[in-house]
């Protein structure tokens, strides 16, 4: 049983006073290379700080809903309600048919989600493996649906060509933190486009420190990381943003690693090429 954890106006300046919610850690699949193991955490974002410590809360007999109460809130949402599924955590996990090859999607579980947010104008993303069959067909069916635009995570460009050409869904891309994205294409030559907010912090970093457009921006460097704590400038907020609520679309959305671990992740994806 999935246990989720809704809050009704989220407190996060960049992503807007919009519902967000938290699944449960377990529901992660282990297709994320950033998965906390027994060794600790492996870089992922929500792992560390408010974030990981309210993640760590949201279990059965602790913080949220079992699932289907869950969806029956996100049913009475406002039509049009913008809104972001999984701050932490992913989709619904079947126990059944996962194996230690590859995690696999609840499908009844993940349509009555969808189901229940056909009427909003939701997104949220997941890091199960869909070029396995089963995951492939559930999350078609979940973005065929509307309402809740499920994006596929990426770890490499290569990789977002992959699933780019399974078509089940709109593909995002983890990028190191020093990755230089001005004019970048994948592989199979599909526009990276820089997350709008990440786009927005560097270019007032390259303004104010009068660099050109094509100067590239590390955000692990202490200068960047100094900019960022005096950075007056009024960004665009993920709630005020259509990229990732966008079903269709031939670009790749780009986020350069961030948070705590950043540098971890950085190092991580560079060794996946």
């Amino acid at each position: 049983m999935a246990w989720v954890h809704l809050t009704p106006v989220s407190s996060n300046a960049k992503t807007g006073a919009i519902p967000v919610s938290t699944t449960e850690r377990r529901s992660c699949p282990s297709s994320c290379s950033f998965l906390r193991d027994e060794k600790g955490s492996n870089g992922c974002y929500a792992d560390g700080g408010p974030l990981g410590m309210h993640w760590s809360k949201v279990f059965n007999g602790g913080r949220g809903d079992n699932f289907s109460a869950f969806c029956g809130r996100v049913a009475r949402f406002v039509k049009r309600q913008v809104w972001r599924h999984n701050q932490a955590g992913d989709l619904p996990k079947d126990d059944n048919l996962s194996d230690s090859a590859v995690d696999r999607l609840d499908a009844a579980k993940c349509s009555e989600l969808s189901e229940a947010a056909s009427h909003t104008r939701g997104w949220t993303y997941t890091h199960y493996d869909v070029t396995d069959s089963h995951n492939q067909e559930v999350v078609r069916s979940m973005n065929s649906v509307g309402g809740l635009v499920v994006n596929l995570s990426a770890e490499t460009l290569q990789q977002a060509d992959e699933y780019h050409n399974t078509g089940c869904g709109p593909v995002c891309v983890t990028l190191p933190a020093d990755a230089h994205t001005r004019g970048m294409k994948s592989p199979n030559g599909l526009p990276v486009v820089l997350c709008p907010i990440q786009h927005a912090e560097e270019k007032r970093f390259r303004e104010a420190n009068e660099l050109s457009v094509d100067t590239p921006v590390n955000r692990d460097s202490r200068e960047f990381k100094g900019f960022l704590k005096i950075d007056g400038g009024d960004n665009i907020t993920c709630a005020a943003c259509p990229l990732c609520r966008t079903a269709v679309r031939k670009s790749i959305v780009a986020f350069k690693a961030h948070g705590v671990s950043m540098r971890k992740v950085s190092k991580r994806l560079k060794q996946k090429g």
